[in-house]
């Protein structure tokens, strides 16, 4: 941010330091830029901010979605409305809002887990299925369900009084011509002015059980008329929930009857910060507080030069730490490989879904073929040099 905003515009951070997560970098925020600590307080933030003279909001996480268009919203600032934000981060509604539109049409219910013994669910609910927290992020909590009786034996897993959803499990299908990428995608967009761009498309290492997040690579195209039929979806699906302003990650599956929208999500996709100015030179967290600003979308985004990669390393489902792991020098020596962030070591549960994985790897490549190469030879040092507990 204090990158994107350099010679641009001053900016403050909002931060709710409630959120342990948050709480320990506010004194190194607190060096770039003013902090307004909020609580969720809307009118202390609307005080703390008037003398600031506020211009755009933006922001990169699902979670204060909400807040930032409350914000907006009473300071008349061009921001997505709060009804288009609920839609955004609510699994069901957004589900609801797409078939209504008819961009795709996958079954979605949901239902509230009272107790861990039983739940009530309609005799139509389809099978198998993917059942998640309604309100989530990062594939937390979620769970493939084969059967109505699994799912049963499975609710000890679930978190009493939390809303969830059971949604059509989409098979899969082939998408690329490589067989190391995964069968999903996402499309990176941006939308101002009632236009809609693409930065570009972002493939998918395969995840690991149960659907957590393997790896990111940036941009990939997929062959023939599949790309097309891809950004048309995608255009069908931004449009169907109202998103108006802002960075857009539109993840999709390819299925046996073509491609099904996965999830649309008003924000820039996780790790592109990194990915996109490797491959092509563009800041995309420049565009998102140009585009808060108001400015007109510019003529491109960077032409690709290299494609960038991140392997995010998970850990195994019964995994509960990390009892020995190549050192991140070897890592580093590795061919292609630019970084290495090693995110945690013990602590470990697979059902803190993508954010539980224990290293960062990120890489590049001339080419897709090269880039493979390049990854196999890192999942190679992987595999033969972590030990789990």
């Amino acid at each position: 941010m204090a990158a994107a905003c350099e010679g641009r515009t001053g900016f403050a951070f909002l931060v709710d330091e409630r959120d342990g997560r948050i709480a320990p970098a506010v004194p190194m925020l607190r060096e770039l830029a003013p902090v307004v600590a909020h609580h969720g307080d809307l009118p202390r933030v609307l005080e703390q901010l008037a003398p600031l003279e506020p211009h755009g909001v933006v922001t990169f996480s699902d979670s204060t979605m909400e807040f930032a268009a409350a914000i907006a919203e009473a300071l008349g600032l061009p921001y997505n409305s709060r009804e288009t934000c609920a839609v955004l981060r609510s699994k069901l509604k957004q589900r609801r809002c797409l078939n209504a539109a008819d961009v795709g049409n996958v079954r979605t219910f949901g239902f509230a887990l009272e107790r861990r013994e039983t739940v009530a669910l309609p005799a139509d609910v389809p099978f198998p299925a993917v059942v998640k927290p309604d309100v989530g992020a990062a594939s937390k909590d979620a769970v493939f369900v084969a059967s109505r009786d699994e799912l049963t034996a499975r609710l000890a897993e679930l978190t009493p009084g939390v809303a969830y959803v059971a949604e059509e499990y989409l098979p899969g299908a082939p998408l690329y011509e490589v067989d190391w990428l995964a069968d999903y995608l996402s499309v990176e967009s941006v939308v101002s002015g009632g236009a809609i761009r693409h930065l570009g498309m972002s493939a998918r290492l395969p995840p690991a059980p149960p659907f957590r997040e393997g790896g990111v690579v940036f941009p990939v195209l997929p062959g023939g008329e599949t790309a097309a039929a891809v950004t048309d979806l995608a255009e069908r699906a931004v449009k169907a929930v109202g998103i108006t302003i802002g960075l857009v990650h539109t993840e999709i599956k390819m299925t046996p009857g073509g491609p099904q929208v996965i999830e649309v999500n008003g924000r820039l996709g996780g790790a592109l910060e990194r990915l996109v100015p490797r491959a092509t030179g563009a800041d995309p967290v420049r565009l998102a507080v140009d585009t808060a600003l108001g400015d007109p979308l510019s003529g491109g985004f960077g032409a690709p030069g290299r494609l960038a990669m991140v392997v995010w390393v998970q850990p195994p489902v019964g995994a509960t730490a990390v009892a020995e792991a190549p050192p991140i020098r070897e890592l580093r020596a590795l061919p292609g490989v630019f970084g290495v962030d090693r995110v945690r070591k013990d602590e470990l549960d697979w059902r803190t879904g993508s954010l539980g994985r224990v290293f960062d790897i990120w890489l590049d490549g001339a080419s897709l073929a090269e880039l493979g190469e390049r990854y196999r030879t890192v999942a190679g040092v992987l595999d033969d040099g972590i030990k789990w507990r």
